[in-house]
């Protein structure tokens, strides 16, 4: 362990240097979308490029969110089975490591600038966890208004953004709690006309800075609009209506909708629909309807979204069939169909050096 730790502290002293510039931007790079598995033991790791599975990491009981080490050391993945942050080699794919927390873990997201890990926790709590990621340790368990459904540290890595479990509330309770990563104390909430809320998605400023969250909400097919100045909301976005012979009953859990994806770029938003099995996109700033790709198959839903790099391509969490399904935003049409594990959920690109990247037989 102190080995480990050691090769972490130097890491960081020499990555200071160039941690400003983007990931995705630097040469030497290479994107994984690695797809958790809910009811699970693994999470498998997708080429973007050639929607290939590339390896699959075993261990991972109950996986939830994932997110990548500024250096690309290593996965982290929150586990709802054993309340721990699970540390996995990006080399060598194995487990090296388990951080305790305290209680059980949703979301989970990374301020790369700060080096800090940000976990929600939906039940034992309610709180958020702070891990500082040189040494692995809880810095700080931040108490929130309730459990923590999902949380996103913003691209300035200024803020953490969490979206509140369900539980007993009144109107004018905060559906969202926003996290000064500063201080790692709570600056505001705000409530979603009084609505529980799941996952969000943010939209930035071309300094980075978040310009509107886009929130899903219970019993609400569709998204929020929320104005990050003036902390209201200012519109609610429902993707067109369609014969109720197409609707499923992957609504259950009171989530219509489940799943934003905001493109890099910030060009378009995803809106993910687990009743329509469908993704609905709408171009940014402007919030125009751009179209529907159905990705669902045998009534199976979908739960999540992550995207490439590039934009090109969305992938989608199908959780009734088993898959990762890919779909090209430029033809609007599924490319691709990815078998994966048990009842896969959430999804995440991470972009690693490409001298981290795992070690499979016959090279990498």
């Amino acid at each position: 362990m102190l080995n480990m730790r050691s090769t972490r502290f130097l890491l960081s002293a020499l990555w200071a240097v160039i941690v400003a510039v983007p990931l995705a931007a630097q040469s030497g790079q290479v994107a994984r979308i690695i797809q958790t598995n809910s009811a699970g033991t693994n999470a498998h790791l997708i080429d973007p490029e050639t929607h290939e599975v590339l390896a699959v990491i075993e261990g991972l009981p109950h996986a939830h969110g994932v997110a990548e080490h500024p250096e690309g050391l290593y996965y982290y993945f929150s586990n709802e089975r054993h309340s721990t942050v699970d540390v996995v080699d990006t080399r060598t794919l194995e487990v090296v490591e388990h951080i305790p927390l305290s209680g059980r873990p949703n979301n989970i997201s990374i301020s790369k600038k700060l080096r800090k890990l940000y976990v929600g926790i939906r039940s034992g709590g309610p709180y958020t966890d702070v891990i500082d990621i040189d040494t692995h340790e809880v810095i700080k368990t931040i108490r929130m208004h309730r459990g923590v459904h999902n949380i996103y540290v913003t691209e300035d890595s200024k803020w953490a953004v969490a979206s509140l479990a369900p539980g007993p509330e009144r109107p004018e309770d905060p559906s969202i709690e926003v996290i000064d990563t500063s201080t790692d104390e709570i600056a505001w909430g705000i409530s979603v006309n009084g609505l529980r809320t799941r996952p969000l998605a943010i939209e930035s400023n071309p300094d980075g800075s978040p310009r509107r969250i886009f929130a899903q909400a219970s019993e609400h097919h569709g998204f929020f609009v929320i104005d990050w100045d003036t902390r209201k909301v200012v519109d609610f976005i429902s993707p067109p209506p369609v014969p109720l012979s197409q609707v499923n009953a992957d609504g259950r859990q009171a989530g219509p909708s489940h799943g934003l994806e905001v493109l890099a770029d910030n060009s378009a938003v995803w809106d993910v629909s687990r009743i329509t099995s469908s993704v609905y996109g709408y171009s940014l700033p402007d919030l125009e309807y751009i179209g529907s790709v159905h990705v669902g198959l045998g009534g199976g839903g979908a739960d999540w979204a992550t995207s490439s790099p590039d934009g090109r391509y969305l992938f989608v969490a199908v959780t009734g069939a088993g898959e990762t399904v890919v779909v090209d935003l430029e033809r609007l049409e599924v490319v691709k169909r990815i078998p994966v594990g048990y009842a896969p959920k959430r999804v995440h690109t991470a972009v690693i050096p490409a001298d981290r990247a795992e070690i499979r037989s016959g090279g990498r």
